[in-house]
């Protein structure tokens, strides 16, 4: 990339960071100054541009961005580029909490690749778990490839020529609707730049969700809560009419968001997570 084109590239990444609109963590725009972009890519939603930011206590963070979403996020020390960077991915792995999933987890479903933070966390540090990731947009799995260390996990692991890691390039509907296998928990984490994935959170998508889900399985929603809190409610809503349960777990980084996640959790099992407040129907 010669310096007029990173300076074009860095100019419209900053102009991202300080709209403040972000789907996922929210925008950087108090790091924009540590702000090294250094790829673009066309995908389906939008100009991808990948750059390294410093968190607050020094550590590297390389981010995907998305049109003017952040869409994923690595570490980029050796020893840590497959520990997930933010709280929301941390959060996923409430499902290995003793009694979350009976009988346990080993098989997950994860809805949305981005930079494959959390299958590439599953897959290296528990051995016992394989994942099916679904994305939509081929252009997302080979910035995930190149830049954010998929490659490098498949490669140290061998976890696609062992079936642990399954790259499905489908939209994530559409792949439920046709779907053979039964899986312990599904993630959700499709957004389509900054929007969510709206036939996800429909009673018709929640079936379907349900559908490929064991008895006593667990379903895991990431949603982002901007000035609307309402797409939370109506989600939390729409899962009671299929789950016995459902939680909602708070898990913003306050350092990297400006936006509110939350992690969405129901099942029918009768497992409490601590720290999550218990969704009740309005009679």
């Amino acid at each position: 990339m010669n310096d007029g084109t990173r300076r074009t590239v860095r100019n419209s990444l900053i102009a991202l960071l300080t709209t403040g609109i972000a789907a996922g963590i929210g925008a950087f725009a108090h790091l924009v100054r540590s702000a090294d972009p250094h790829v673009t890519r066309k995908t389906m939603f939008g100009p991808a541009v990948v750059a390294t930011l410093e968190g607050e206590s020094g550590e590297r963070v390389r981010v995907l961005f998305v049109g003017r979403s952040i869409q994923s996020g690595t570490y980029l020390e050796p020893g840590r580029r497959f520990d997930p960077p933010f709280e929301y991915y941390r959060a996923f792995d409430r499902m290995f909490e003793e009694g979350a999933v009976p009988g346990g987890v080993s098989r997950v479903l994860a809805l949305g690749g981005g930079g494959y933070a959390w299958p590439k966390h599953a897959i290296a540090h528990h051995p016992e778990v394989s994942v099916d990731v679904v994305e939509v947009d081929p252009a997302i799995t080979r910035i995930a490839r190149d830049h954010f260390f998929l490659d490098e996990l498949i490669e140290k692991t061998g976890c696609v020529r062992d079936g642990r890691l399954g790259l499905i390039s489908a939209d994530a509907r559409a792949y439920l609707g046709v779907c053979d296998k039964t899986y312990d928990v599904v993630i959700g984490d499709c957004f389509r730049a900054a929007d969510p994935y709206a036939p996800l959170a429909t009673a018709d998508g929640v079936r379907a969700v349900r559908g490929v889900l064991r008895e006593g399985g667990l379903y895991l929603a990431n949603v982002v809560v901007g000035r609307d809190p309402v797409p939370l409610q109506q989600l939390c809503e729409v899962l009671a009419t299929a789950f016995k349960r459902v939680w909602v777990l708070p898990c913003t980084d306050e350092s990297f968001s400006t936006d509110d996640n939350y992690l969405v959790l129901a099942t029918d099992a009768d497992h409490v997570f601590e720290g999550a407040i218990p969704y009740e129907v309005s009679q």
